[in-house]
């Protein structure tokens, strides 16, 4: 009886060669057939081409993958403009106002806070901690940057067509020497971002963001829905 079974067992299981595919006996219990993230792992009974050949699979199908054509994943959301100069104008002056629009004072502090700790990661190093174009980077002349990165708050900025679609749109694309932000900061992150460069423009000028400013009371409702990228 015992024989049997282990003749069973032993038939259940065998390497897969020429024209046979191959048995293996419930493998799911013994490794995941799930995709790994940021990790090779090699599952030699599942990938019988050897380690090399899972790493270019692994490569090619898992770190290359892009998303389907025409098809947007649960949960985000589309910027209906393209990166061109047209575009920019037209989010310019279609997108007055934040899409993120605080409801409490408790609220607009939280998404001040988010903004602020957003822009000193992934903003600072260039324009600033107060928005001046002074990073690190460029330290009045004497840091490896060679141009002065762009200025929250200079005339440029209070002149019409000082618009949260521009700010907005900069950070989608970039802008001149400034690389996309698309892929580092969300939809809802990106509008923490410039309610804080509000809060610093409102600093600069000896007034205070507050909760009218950030509903943008004092400014035309949007025209049309922008969404992330």
């Amino acid at each position: 009886m015992a024989a049997c079974t282990l003749a069973l067992f032993v038939e259940s299981c065998g390497r897969a060669g020429g024209d046979f595919a191959g048995r293996e006996y419930m493998p799911d219990m013994a490794h995941s057939v799930g995709y790994e993230s940021n990790v090779y792992v090699f599952y030699n009974n599942n990938r019988w081409g050897g380690e090399e050949g899972y790493r270019q699979w692994y490569n090619e199908k898992i770190l290359g993958a892009k998303p389907i054509a025409n098809t947007i994943a649960r949960g985000q959301e589309v910027y209906h403009y393209a990166d061109t100069e047209a575009d920019r104008a037209r989010a310019t002056a279609e997108i007055t106002s934040n899409k993120l629009r605080p409801k409490t004072e408790d609220e607009l502090k939280t998404y001040l806070e988010k903004g602020k700790n957003l822009y000193t990661i992934y903003c600072s190093s260039c324009h600033g901690e107060k928005g001046d174009g002074n990073g690190v980077l460029y330290n009045n002349g004497d840091g490896p940057y060679p141009a002065k990165p762009k200025t929250y708050l200079g005339a440029d900025f209070t002149k019409d067509g000082n618009t949260d679609g521009r700010i907005y749109h900069a950070i989608v694309y970039g802008k001149n020497l400034m690389l996309a932000h698309a892929d580092k900061l969300s939809d809802e992150e990106r509008w923490m971002v410039i309610h804080h460069i509000r809060e610093l423009q409102a600093a600069h000028d000896g007034t205070t963001y507050d909760l009218a400013a950030a509903q943008g009371k004092s400014a035309a409702p949007v025209v049309i829905d922008t969404l992330s990228k």
